[in-house]
């Protein structure tokens, strides 16, 4: 009697999570459905900000000329390299080596 008992209440258990699993996976199914192409939404969104974009920075850009590259690169290299001779005239006598105290 009691290995009846316990096949039964092993089968009554199995049972219910197999129902319950497939509710889950119903569930889960549905839901998916009822969901909205999130590419489509990601492509909406960026199509709205472009459009900002392109409204925004169309005025700005007409009104200052752009500069050459190479112009830019040069002024870049100039400004870097006043920035590493004031670097190095800043450093201490020692060489800095050391830590200050």
């Amino acid at each position: 009697m009691r290995r009846f008992l316990t096949w039964a209440a092993g089968a009554a258990g199995l049972a219910a999570l197999l129902r319950a699993l497939r509710r889950r996976h119903r569930g889960a199914e549905a839901d998916v459905a009822e969901l909205d192409d999130p590419a489509a939404a990601l492509r909406e969104r960026l199509a709205d900000r472009r459009a900002r974009e392109a409204g925004t920075a169309a005025a700005p850009s007409s009104a200052q000329p752009e500069e050459p590259l190479d112009e830019r690169r040069a002024e870049v290299h100039a400004r870097a390299q006043e920035a590493i001779e004031s670097m190095r005239e800043s450093e201490p006598p020692h060489g800095g080596d050391e830590p200050a105290a």
